[in-house]
């Protein structure tokens, strides 16, 4: 089903993009009425949120400026997490601060995926709220998967410059602002910075607050040679780039999880895949991180555009990844899995009354992200958010009791199991537990004592009562809605102490 071209707006400005330098997102009137006067709004920051895809935590290593720029002048969150580690229903949880059972974006395709599973819930979605407090709004880059330009602009967006094809070709890629189809040259990382720098330019000179994410396709696998047939070829990084890293060794290469041989205890759907080539892995993961180094200047020209349009000092910056990735631990390459690769994801956010330098370590969810950007823009959020607000542990170092997280993976077909889930569980702080639903199987992991998450617990019988506990908890969440999707639990039971034969 296709929405109208443009909703609730006429287009003002139409250009037909030559070059990168000329690049401009579509203008189009907002539906609220008059721009709120700046003297109204001078005490509510712009907001600039920057993703990339598939982009495990490691690999920040490898992106210096992002790091100085956004954690070194600000705080850097080692334990934000991904609770559907998968583009679609991470960007569905992104633009409602949902889980997916309440925003309908199950997987990437199939009856419960990609952008139609999310049609209904985009007029109640992030930019809409931020619209109707005043703020100016733009997007740039990928989208919901499997939109393009049949389905128009979503609800909410002042401008848009959505990549509607060749989204993983990095180079020959599409864009749509709307009214327009152009095939921009150069690097799409390169594009995105500049679409992103001129929305920032434009809105300086509006007395409304604004709103931009730009979503970055790296460091994603390319469509282009691949013979997965799964876009999972290595990225194609931009050409100034293509020798950079040469002599950059894999950091999993050695790592527990990749080491790990008895792969038993794991369900067949991780383990089916095969042997992990470890030359394979090193070439995927060098042209990776050179993939990335794009972006991290793309970062660089962002900050440099609010500098110079005096919006740096009242802009919160976000930086983070849809989901993270797998290398061959526990004999699986990619992401969907509840393994702490997949989950983790990097945070970075600068802004107003953020301290610079600082490192949090309470846990936070993509879910938290729009309802963080609602408490910043005094916006009223039209759904039930499940997340919370990450503002009071950027801005202090605050206690985090225990908090439990839902995590879960939808079907693409129809799984005989409630026709939707793969597999829903549990993580808190300790513990992580996965109820896979279309194998007889229940993986358990304390991270306490199994970072590397070699051993499942799950059948022994000493850790019967933490199974039990995080079940229950997993049937709870599993249906919740709003603030029901914060329950404090009471503790969960101690596994007995084991006992290490005297020497």
């Amino acid at each position: 089903m296709n929405r109208p071209r443009i909703l609730a707006g006429a287009v003002l400005v139409a250009l037909v993009l030559s070059s990168v330098a000329t690049v401009v997102l579509a203008r189009t009137e907002s539906a609220d009425g008059p721009a709120v006067p700046r003297a109204q709004v001078s005490d509510r920051p712009n907001i600039v949120l920057i993703s990339t895809d598939d982009q495990a935590l490691m690999e920040m290593r490898w992106m210096p400026q992002t790091r100085r720029l956004l954690g070194g002048q600000g705080a850097t969150f080692r334990n934000f997490v991904a609770p559907q580690p998968l583009c679609c229903p991470a960007r569905a949880q992104i633009l409602t601060g949902q889980y997916a059972q309440n925003n309908g974006v199950l997987n990437n395709a199939g009856p419960h995926g990609g952008v139609e599973a999310f049609e209904p819930a985009e007029a109640t979605a992030l930019p809409v709220w931020l619209q109707n407090a005043g703020y100016r709004t733009g997007f740039a880059g990928k989208y919901l998967n499997s939109y393009n330009e049949r389905y128009g602009v979503p609800p909410g967006w002042d401008e848009w410059d959505a990549t509607v094809d060749g989204i993983f070709d990095y180079y020959g890629f599409e864009q749509y602002d709307g009214t327009t189809l152009t095939h921009p040259p150069g690097h799409q990382s390169d594009y995105l910075a500049q679409s992103t720098a001129d929305f920032i330019t434009r809105s300086a000179e509006d007395p409304r607050p604004f709103f931009v994410w730009t979503s970055y396709s790296a460091p994603h696998g390319t469509c282009i040679n691949d013979t997965e047939g799964n876009c999972s070829a290595p990225p194609i990084p931009a050409h100034r780039d293509e020798a950079r890293y040469a002599g950059v060794e894999a950091p999993f290469a050695d790592s527990p999880g990749v080491k790990e041989k008895d792969l038993r205890d794991k369900p067949a759907w991780v383990t089916d895949q095969g042997p992990v080539e470890p030359e394979t892995m090193q070439r995927l993961f060098t042209q990776r991180i050179r993939s990335l180094a794009s972006v991290d200047d793309a970062v660089a020209t962002t900050v440099s555009a609010l500098k110079e349009a005096g919006e740096l000092d009242n802009t919160l910056i976000l930086f983070t990844s849809d989901n993270g990735y797998l290398f061959g631990e526990h004999g699986y390459t990619g992401k969907i899995v509840a393994y702490e690769e997949s989950l983790r994801v990097p945070l970075l956010m600068r802004g107003p009354g953020i301290p610079a330098g600082v490192v949090r370590r309470q846990v936070a969810s993509m879910t938290d992200l729009a309802p963080t950007f609602a408490a910043i823009a005094h916006a009223n959020p039209l759904v039930k958010v499940d997340g919370r607000s990450m503002l009071p542990w950027a801005r202090r170092d605050r206690r985090q009791t225990d908090r439990t997280l839902l995590v879960q993976a939808g079907w693409r077909g129809r799984n005989p199991d409630h026709h939707r889930w793969l597999f829903r569980g549990v993580r808190t702080d300790r513990y992580t537990l996965i109820d896979w639903r279309t194998e007889d199987l229940v993986e358990l992991y304390d991270r306490r004592r199994d970072p590397a998450e070699l051993h499942n617990v799950g059948e022994r019988p000493r850790y019967a009562a933490v199974r039990t506990a995080l079940v229950r908890r997993t049937h709870l969440l599993s249906d919740c809605a709003g603030r029901s999707c914060r329950m404090k639990f009471s503790d969960l039971p101690a596994p007995p102490t084991v006992r290490r034969p005297a020497s």
